[in-house]
């Protein structure tokens, strides 16, 4: 039985060694700390892959149409029109002020 490019006796050979460097006494301690962040690095992958998932998915206008107008959030404020050129009272250039 192979796991990987490792088979039965690679694998015994390794955990011999790594208890005999590290002792009986810290195994426990590695051991947990490695399952605990194996344990964040699966949820960040989910997480990663539903932000994807969600930012893959188009929005249709129907659904953009049944949904309610208070759940998009606040309407952005309405940027004020720009006054009018108080061109009307000004006689032009060249004294003409008729035409």
């Amino acid at each position: 039985m192979r796991i990987g490019p490792f088979g039965i006796w690679e694998i015994l050979i390794i955990l011999v060694i790594v208890l005999l460097i590290f002792g009986p006494r810290r195994l426990p301690e590695m051991a947990k700390g490695l399952g605990q962040s194996v344990r964040a690095f699966r949820k960040e992958l989910r997480d990663m892959k539903s932000e994807l998932d969600f930012d893959d998915k188009p929005e249709t206008p129907q659904a953009s149409a049944s949904r309610p107008q208070a759940a998009a959030g606040p309407a952005p404020a309405a940027e004020p029109e720009p006054e009018p050129a108080p061109e009307a009272g000004k006689p032009r250039e060249g004294g003409d002020a008729a035409a």
